[in-house]
């Protein structure tokens, strides 16, 4: 019965060691967040350079992604969930869009969703993890991505 017990409680413990390491946390949930070591800017210009854009104009367009930064400092399950446009238009002038303009641009968003995921996974700058009682952890990272379309 002891032999039993103690078996029992090493499963157990094992159990719970192995659900804690693979706990993803927010970036709230954190005491530092993941940072990218040769700093943001250098994602932003690799997206610039890399993004390859639909046909869409007079937009400004936002692409919601998230990824996992892993402790050891990699991306991982980047995801593209969301676009949204809005029109950019100078003062005064108002924008009548036909129902075919409409799914047009429905398709360049989704488009640009399956773009923005492309190009962060070819990105592969080196992150510092989130760090939780100073061990580092893994932590959902939400980027959105801003484009002005002329």
């Amino acid at each position: 019965m002891n032999k039993l017990l103690l078996v029992v409680a090493i499963f157990f413990s094992l159990t719970t060691f192995a659900q804690t390491d693979s706990t993803i946390y927010r970036s709230t949930e954190v005491d530092e967040k993941p940072q990218l070591e040769s700093g943001m800017y250098t994602m932003s210009k690799f997206i610039r350079d890399n993004f390859q854009f639909p046909d869409l104009r007079n937009k400004n367009v936002t692409v919601f992604t998230s990824f996992i930064i892993e402790v050891d400092g990699s991306m991982r399950e980047v995801k593209a969930f969301s676009a949204v446009a809005k029109d950019y238009l100078t003062e005064g002038k108002t924008a009548e869009v036909s129902d075919s303009d409409k799914q047009k641009d429905a398709a360049a968003l989704e488009q640009m969703k399956v773009e923005a995921a492309r190009v962060l996974l070819l990105f592969n700058g080196k992150w510092e993890p989130a760090k939780l009682a100073g061990k580092p952890v893994r932590c959902l990272y939400n980027y959105p991505i801003t484009f002005r379309l002329e």
